[in-house]
């Protein structure tokens, strides 16, 4: 597995799950469509320099989709509106287990154990989040709700 300092989310960008390397620092695990890399920032990092590389803040994006969505709290970020670059966190993003996921990049998800989650993505690797299924199927619908709603802003504009 590749070692990278910095990582910017781009389409094949699936999943950003949290690890801490032998000296007790919070890094990335990055899974890509056909890639996996070892990132030294954080999850969190990763989404707030993937916002800034494309033109706005992480505290804009999440301040936009709460107002979009009505929601408080672990709203999805719309980090590149153009690219269609989605991600919902699985837990409060300021947790050292939240781990972001692309809408997109996700085939199906299952139940797994206890309170736990398998998701299955596109290119058939498989993730286990610590999350239950229908509380993950909320995160998705959330972010779904998001994607319509700023689509439809867009192509309203255009009838006008």
């Amino acid at each position: 597995m590749e070692r990278m300092e910095e990582y910017i989310i781009m389409e094949e960008t699936a999943a950003l799950v949290p690890q801490y390397d032998e000296y007790g620092r919070l890094g990335t695990i990055v899974y890509e469509l056909y890639n996996t890399y070892k990132v030294e920032q954080s999850p969190k990092q990763i989404m707030e320099q993937s916002c800034r590389y494309y033109g706005s803040t992480y505290e804009g994006k999440v301040h936009a989709a709460k107002h979009i969505l009505g929601i408080r709290q672990m709203v999805p970020v719309s980090v590149c509106e153009a690219l269609q670059l989605y991600f919902f966190p699985t837990c409060s993003p300021d947790s050292d287990r939240c781990i972001w996921m692309a809408q997109s990049h996700i085939k199906t998800i299952q139940p797994y154990e206890k309170k736990k989650t398998k998701v299955i993505l596109k290119n058939k690797q498989e993730l286990i989040v610590d999350i239950q299924k229908g509380t993950l199927e909320g995160k998705m619908y959330k972010t779904a709700m998001l994607i319509f709603i700023l689509q439809q802003r867009i192509v309203n504009n255009y009838e006008k």
